[in-house]
């Protein structure tokens, strides 16, 4: 008789429990809120993990940041290289806001990466001053990842995939402080994550004049406080890069560096700064891999509506344009 009481109490705690849960998502779904996959140091080191398994299929890891990160699809560049007859495996290793050289050198340095890397980059990224910014990334991949780790994030992935409730701005303490501290409810990102590590900015969804007039006023900040080195002194910390570079060849890889879209303001300071003539093209002259420039491509010149991330309706159509034009190189 206790047995059955037992049963029912615990049949009883979890239909409370499952309603609940099914209210709480009614109502913030209501409200516009979807379920996202939150990245992590996990997130990222089970991708890492793919790009040395062995071949076929070709494993291509798409390093950089932002650019890459929200403007590849690995599911379209996948099926989009199927129907050239390519059998490949993208591999989103791009992190929002970080430059991704330590990545290549990450790669350069581990003997079972005989893949293709396509590395998302421009002249200021390249600068030595900026290399290490995605080290934790690598530091954690080589010293914490572990059978466990990946057991948990794999469940954890499923889990976000589906619930709002497992975001960590929809925490029940983080609701609460919030509502104490009357700062309303969860800011309604228009930012969206996929479990492949790729994401896009949807700028219907957002005050598109406030986050292209942040960005740019951001850069007109930044670059009269940053001095940008001179196209000697750039050029030759390049040559460590292309000692990275020709451990990849040696191994059979192929690597390409890729020069985003960008438009209007961000641009012209770019150029401003590092002049494609003194920077990338003499890097071109000596870099043992390919070097693609988007405004060398008419596929690759897509919109960028704050001037430096194209529009998630934009993400198909570049990755398509970008499988193509790396067909045209010889990388793929």
């Amino acid at each position: 008789m206790n047995s059955a009481r037992w049963l029912l109490v615990w049949i009883a705690a979890a239909v409370i429990t499952l309603a609940g849960w099914g209210a709480f998502e009614a109502i913030w779904r209501g409200q516009g809120y979807k379920p996202t996959v939150m990245d992590s140091f996990d997130l990222w080191s089970q991708h890492r993990a793919r790009a040395v398994k062995p071949a076929p299929p070709l494993r291509i890891a798409l390093l950089g940041a932002s650019r890459i990160q929200y403007g590849l699809s690995p599911a379209v560049f996948r099926d989009e290289a199927h129907k050239l007859g390519l059998s490949v495996d993208p591999i989103m290793l791009a992190v929002n806001g970080h430059y991704p050289l330590a990545a290549l050198r990450d790669l350069a340095n581990d003997p079972k990466f005989t893949g293709l890397a396509v590395i998302g980059i421009d002249s200021r990224g390249m600068d030595p001053k900026v290399w290490e910014m995605q080290a934790k990334h690598i530091a954690h991949y080589h010293h914490d990842w572990s059978p466990s780790r990946e057991v948990h994030r794999r469940l954890l992935t499923r889990v976000q995939e589906y619930a709002i409730a497992a975001r960590p701005d929809f925490a029940a303490a983080t609701l609460v402080k919030r509502w104490f501290d009357d700062q309303g409810p969860p800011y309604k990102e228009y930012v969206t994550f996929e479990r492949d590590r790729s994401g896009g900015t949807d700028y219907v969804k957002s005050d598109l004049a406030a986050i292209r007039g942040a960005r740019v006023a951001d850069l007109k900040k930044y670059y009269p406080l940053y001095t940008p080195p001179t196209p000697d002194t750039w050029l030759d910390g390049m040559r460590e890069v292309v000692r990275w570079v020709e451990k990849i060849n040696a191994r059979g890889g192929k690597v390409v560096f890729y020069r985003e879209p960008v438009s209007d303001e961000h641009y012209h300071l770019d150029e401003a700064n590092f002049p494609r003539a003194s920077y990338w093209d003499r890097l071109a002259a000596i870099m043992p891999a390919r070097m693609v420039d988007f405004q060398d491509y008419p596929e690759l010149n897509i919109p960028t509506p704050d001037t430096s991330h194209i529009d998630i309706k934009d993400i198909d159509r570049h990755t398509r344009g970008f499988v193509h034009v790396l067909r045209k190189q010889g990388a793929l």
